[in-house]
């Protein structure tokens, strides 16, 4: 195993070798069609979540079914596909687009993977095509269609049918070559440019099924962390790969080691390193990018500064707060591609942090608060419902707020009504009371007064008896009048606001 070293490369380096690129259907290989071990398993199921260009993460499955006679995809299926996907694209620049049939010979296809002549190629090529019609991909959101920019949840086929050499033609005559129909899918991915460009001349370099399999996943995985060093849990790392996933750390290294050092080689990586988890129980790969990698021209929009200051946007508002408080920033960013977008992150931060402060007050000390954190995050530990986190403090604050502003609201109303009802009052005793009926009408008010309260009446002067009077008239024209009730005003009120 290479040494491991924390430093990533910041500068694009000069490659001798000229970049061959090969482009491929971006979903087949991501998904992770061709297995990287034979066998005679005929389904095998991959789970995988990734995030979308907009950020959301998405949960895929898909479920790769062969038939008994020809099993699944393999490595060598995914070498003749690589060959497969020059001859298409070279088609594509010289018509301009992507049409069925894709003609090649076996010759074209020995020539490209720099295999030595022989007759068994040509019964491989046979075979190969055959799978690739036979395999059945049930997808569920693994399946990226570029014409509608969704993932699908469908059953796709790669090819819908192929001719070989020698088969008879509509015509009656034979095949001089291979004739491959991409099934629609796949024609317009390839069109529509969802495509993932990869060094050809690096993987006809690579002998060991892992490394090859691992070789366009590299491309993602970097891409994704903007160069920077990655972490895969040993598990997921083997379901994708369609490979054992050993108990024992020096057995899943011995396993590794060989595929992961021609890597290396090849400088699509710089070190790797497998290591048990901060809770011991799984392993983790870790893996630093390659010069030759990180020279690719699909890489110069995260090693440029304005593009990758874009992609820092598209982080969660988290990841700055891990690497705050002590987090390596390799490893915020490796989470914020893992963790599921609905795990409240932030309040696990607070919780964690609010258990850190707890226990150094007590007699204990937590050793790692880093680390701890992680643990929180990884565990995906509850907050408790009684734990106020800022974001529910925030949210308790805009609730009150709001509670606040409609009490303030109906408050103002009832002020408005009344003093639409004193203005109605008003204007009743304008319409409707002369001079002379209003003093009338204020004397026997005072008389009311004096009756019920003839102590309090003596002693008041003329002008409070009159204040008095004249609320007691007011109140008993309000009583008479047919005024709306509040709740009926206020939805007059409303509707006359919005004229």
């Amino acid at each position: 195993m290479s040494d491991f070293t924390n430093e990533i490369q910041t500068t694009l380096p000069v490659v001798v070798e000229d970049v061959d690129l090969v482009r491929v259907e971006k979903s087949l290989h991501s998904l992770g069609f061709f297995a990287s071990t034979t066998g005679k398993a005929i389904s095998r199921t991959i789970l995988q979540v990734f995030r979308r260009p907009d950020g959301q993460r998405i949960h895929a499955k898909a479920v790769i079914e062969g038939i008994p006679s020809l099993g699944l995809p393999t490595t060598a299926d995914r070498d003749k596909y690589m060959a497969f996907m020059k001859i298409a694209l070279d088609q594509r620049e010289f018509q301009g687009q992507v049409t069925n049939p894709i003609r090649f010979s076996g010759a074209d296809m020995i020539k490209l993977l720099r295999l030595r002549k022989g007759g068994f190629h040509y019964d491989e090529i046979n075979d190969w095509c055959k799978r690739m019609v036979a395999t059945t991909i049930m997808s569920e959101a693994s399946v990226f269609l570029a014409d509608r920019r969704q993932y699908a949840t469908d059953t796709f086929h790669v090819f819908d049918r192929v001719v070989l050499v020698g088969e008879e033609l509509n015509d009656g005559t034979r095949s001089e070559f291979y004739q491959v129909y991409l099934s629609q899918w796949q024609l317009t991915n390839l069109n529509q440019g969802y495509l993932l460009p990869l060094d050809f001349n690096a993987y006809v370099k690579l002998k060991r099924d892992i490394s090859k399999a691992l070789f366009g996943h590299l491309s993602v995985w970097f891409y994704a962390s903007r160069g920077q060093m990655i972490e895969k849990r040993y598990p997921d790392l083997c379901q994708l790969l369609n490979i054992r996933a050993y108990p024992h750390l020096s057995k899943a290294r011995s396993v590794l080691e060989p595929s992961l050092n021609e890597l290396v080689e090849i400088e699509y990586l710089s070190s790797w390193e497998l290591t048990r988890t901060a809770r011991g129980s799984d392993f983790k790969l870790t893996l630093c990018p390659g010069k030759r990698l990180l020279s690719l021209p699909n890489f110069s929009a995260v090693v440029n500064p304005e593009a990758r200051a874009a992609l820092e946007a598209r982080l969660p508002t988290w990841v700055p707060e891990l690497i705050a408080r002590g987090v390596a920033e390799r490893k915020a960013r490796q989470l914020a591609l893992d963790i599921s977008d609905e795990q409240p992150v932030s309040d696990q931060i607070e919780y964690a942090e609010h258990l850190i402060q707890q226990d150094r007050r007590g007699r204990g000390k937590i050793a790692n608060p880093a680390g701890f954190l992680l643990w929180a995050i990884e565990n995906n530990l509850s907050v408790p419902t009684d734990f106020e986190t800022s974001r529910k403090r925030r949210l308790r604050e805009a609730r009150e707020q709001v509670e606040n502003d409609q009490r303030s609201r109906r408050l103002q109303l009832h002020n408005d009504y009344e003093a639409f009802t004193e203005q109605q009052i008003s204007l009743h005793l304008d319409t409707h009371y002369s001079t002379e009926r209003l003093e009338a009408a204020l004397r026997e008010q005072m008389k009311a007064i004096r009756r019920e309260q003839p102590e309090w009446f003596a002693r008041v002067p003329d002008s409070t008896r009159r204040e008095i009077a004249i609320a007691r008239l007011r109140a008993a024209i309000r009583q008479g009048l047919d005024l709306p009730s509040f709740e009926r005003w206020v939805t007059q009120y409303a509707q006359q606001q919005l004229f």
